[in-house]
């Protein structure tokens, strides 16, 4: 194991998010269920993100992948993700699909 660098750390706070995403409601796997997708960030983690990100004080769309560069993905969405993955037009393609399934059917 190579030796600990302390200089080059960077810290975050997260807060609550953690417990967010440690909640047993299957959002991301619903979402993805529902919406069928073969893009690089799936419907279900990008309403994720989209949620993470309101919860802690809401950033507009366009700067979601700002969001993320100083967090922890793993930690949060369980899987770690490159926050390039959560602009503007992964988001829009994600929401044009959810619109498209009917948000009505995957809320129920």
């Amino acid at each position: 194991m190579p030796p600990f660098d302390a200089e080059n750390l960077i810290i975050t706070e997260v807060r609550h998010l953690p417990i967010v995403k440690a909640q047993k409601i299957g959002l991301v796997e619903t979402v993805d269920r529902m919406v069928g997708s073969q893009m690089q960030l799936s419907p279900g983690m990008a309403v994720l993100g989209m949620v993470l990100d309101t919860l802690s004080g809401r950033t507009p769309l366009y700067r979601l992948a700002e969001f993320f560069e100083e967090k922890d993905t793993e930690l949060l969405l369980g899987t770690a993700i490159e926050p390039e993955r959560f602009c503007d037009y992964n988001l829009g393609r994600s929401m044009d699909q959810i619109f498209e399934t009917g948000t009505q059917k995957i809320f129920s």
